[in-house]
C-alpha cells in the first residue's frame, strides 16, 4: 500500500509512513520508540518474553529509543496489568517524551507488539502518537538509515491523565457478555480463539462467551508487514456489525495483539475501544469464569 492509499483510513494520522518519519526524524518534538519483543516457546509448551533489546544494539532507526513490553510496562506486581501512572511517567520522562511530544512507534512484526505502548499512551492521556506503517522493514525498504549507536535524550516532564474508559476488568466483560450493545473481539489466531489450541499450558482452551474472532495477524500484510488497505479491514470486522454508539471490548493472551485490534478500530474511525489488558491470562486461569469454543456467529 502506497502513502497515498493510507488516507482512505479514516484516521490516517494514527500511521506514519517512512518517508514522513525520514523527514521529521530530527524534529526536537518527535520522538521514536523500538518497541521489537517477540515470545519463545519453552520445551514445556509455556510462552518465554524475549526482549528485542540485543536486536536494538545491531540497528535501529536513527535517534530512537527502546522500550521493553514485559519489563517497562508490565505491572511487577500483577504482570499482567499495565504499569501504574506514576511510573509510567518516569519511563515516559526517561524517554524524552512530554506532553507535545510526537511518539512515533514501531517494531518488527508490523506493529503486532508495539500497539502495546500505542494503547498505553492513549490510556494515560498522550493522543500524539503514530505507529510507523510496516514498521522497521518498511523503514528498510524505504532505503532509509540505521545506526547502532544508542543516543541519549533529554529528559521530558510527562504527565498521566488516565482514561479510565479505554481499559476494562474482567468484571466489566462479565457484564458485556450479556450486553449485545458491547461486542468482545479476540485477536488471537482462529486455532486459539475456536480452542484447539492452547496459549498457556495450564490455561482452558477457548474464548470469552459471545466474543467474534478478529486476529491481528490477519490485518497485517504477510509481504509488506503493513496495514491492509480499509476495504479489507472492514471485511475483517464485518461480522461484528458495529454502530457508532458502542463500545468493543478487545482482548487476546496479554494485552498485545488486543491492543493492535484497538488501534485498529482507531485507525478505522472507530474510538469507542477498551482494552482487557489482563486479557487470557487472567480469564483462562480462572475456572469460576465462563468460557466457549467454536465459532461464534452473529445473531
Amino acid at each position: 500500500m502506497t502513502s497515498a492509499n493510507t488516507s482512505r483510513y479514516p484516521n490516517a494520522h494514527y500511521l506514519a509512513e517512512p518517508d514522513w518519519l525520514g523527514i521529521h526524524i530530527n524534529d526536537d518534538d518527535v520522538r521514536v520508540i523500538d518497541a521489537r519483543f517477540d515470545v519463545r516457546v519453552r520445551a514445556d509448551g509455556s510462552l518465554e518474553e524475549v526482549s528485542g533489546y540485543a536486536d536494538f544494539l545491531v540497528e535501529h532507526i536513527p535517534g530512537a529509543q527502546f522500550v521493553d513490553l514485559y519489563k517497562d510496562l508490565a505491572d511487577p506486581l500483577v504482570p499482567v496489568h499495565i504499569i501504574g501512572p506514576e511510573a509510567f511517567e518516569v519511563l515516559m520522562n526517561r524517554l524524552g517524551i512530554g506532553p507535545h511530544t510526537t511518539v512515533v512507534i514501531y517494531d518488527d512484526r508490523g506493529g503486532a507488539w508495539a500497539a502495546r505502548l500505542w494503547w498505553a499512551l492513549r490510556y494515560y492521556g498522550h493522543d500524539r502518537v503514530k505507529m510507523l506503517n510496516g514498521g522497521l522493514s518498511a523503514w528498510h525498504a524505504a532505503g532509509q538509515q540505521l545506526q547502532s549507536e544508542v543516543i541519549e535524550v533529554t529528559p521530558a516532564q510527562f504527565v498521566a491523565n488516565v482514561q479510565p474508559q479505554l481499559r476494562v476488568s474482567k468484571e466489566d466483560v462479565l457484564t458485556a457478555i450479556d450486553a449485545p450493545q458491547t461486542p468482545i473481539v479476540d485477536a488471537l489466531p482462529a486455532p486459539y480463539y475456536l480452542g484447539g489450541a492452547g496459549l498457556y499450558p495450564q490455561h482452558r482452551m477457548g474464548h470469552i462467551p459471545g466474543a467474534f474472532n478478529v486476529s491481528t495477524e490477519d490485518q497485517i500484510d504477510p509481504d509488506t508487514l503493513r496495514v491492509k488497505p480499509m476495504e479489507t479491514l472492514q471485511a475483517l470486522w464485518q461480522d461484528v456489525n458495529i454502530t457508532p454508539d458502542q463500545t468493543v471490548i478487545t482482548y487476546c493472551g496479554g494485552g498485545i495483539y488486543a491492543s493492535f485490534a484497538f488501534f485498529i478500530l482507531a485507525l478505522m474511525g472507530h474510538e469507542k475501544a477498551a482494552l482487557y489488558d489482563a486479557s487470557w491470562m487472567e480469564w483462562g486461569a480462572d475456572d469460576s469464569l465462563p468460557i466457549e469454543t467454536g465459532k461464534h456467529s452473529a445473531q
